[in-house]
């Protein structure tokens, strides 16, 4: 009798054993599922993070501000004068500059006609700070590229044949093909997109940009 009650007391001790290593291994599968499935959202959702806060960490686009104030003012170092420069209204230099007003060919916010490749379209023109602003989404159907436009964060992204162009209302600072650039003027929102200058957008995608004070027409070509 005591024989049975030992056989029978370690056969439920080794029942409880298997229950628990099963127990076990399955916690340690569900964790790794876990594991794996809080990596990719912890990805995904630093991903997304990143895009939207692309320069917010950053302020080299006050530091361009900055130096076009100083030289607007006329108190230049040395250094600043070699790296603040003069731009115009349809080169993007990709360098800190100041635009110079008087080479603008229209001075008044209009609507102007771009041609490219015997297609012209109308445009809302404005003038601001020695640049002509255009708006981006408008500007990229028009050079059959693809954009998205982020409302909450004001962001306006342009792709075509592997080129991208990412800029964000009131700030200065491009993304072109994920290297931060400075542009001649800031963007900035208006009618519900992001108007950027002409120069940036049009250079960014391998076109020239010229006026044809006849036709009063802007011209895009294509640099091959």
């Amino acid at each position: 009798m005591k024989s049975i009650i030992v056989r029978w007391t370690l056969f439920v001790f080794i029942l409880l054993l298997i229950f628990q290593a099963t127990n076990i291994v399955k916690a340690d599968d569900d964790h790794g599922d876990d594991h794996k499935k809080s990596e990719k959202y912890e990805k995904h959702k630093k991903d997304e993070q990143n895009f939207f806060d692309w320069d917010d960490d950053d302020h080299d686009d006050d530091d361009w501000k900055n130096d076009n104030e100083t030289y607007k003012n006329g108190t230049r170092s040395l250094y600043e004068s070699n790296l603040v420069k003069n731009s115009f209204w349809n080169i993007w230099t990709r360098e800190p500059s100041i635009s110079l007003h008087e080479n603008l060919p229209i001075q008044d916010t209009r609507e102007v006609i771009i041609e490219l490749n015997n297609r012209s379209e109308m445009f809302y023109i404005i003038p601001q700070n020695g640049q002509l602003l255009v708006k981006g989404e408008k500007i990229a159907m028009f050079l059959n590229a693809e954009s998205t436009y982020y409302q909450q964060s004001k962001i306006l992204e342009v792709s075509k044949d592997k080129k991208e162009l990412i800029v964000r209302a009131r700030s200065n600072a491009a993304y072109e093909n994920m290297v931060k650039t400075p542009m001649p003027t800031s963007a900035f929102f208006y009618e519900e997109s992001v108007y950027l200058p002409i120069s940036v957008i049009a250079n960014a995608f391998g076109y020239r940009v010229s006026w044809n004070a006849e036709k009063e027409t802007i011209i895009f070509q294509e640099i091959l």
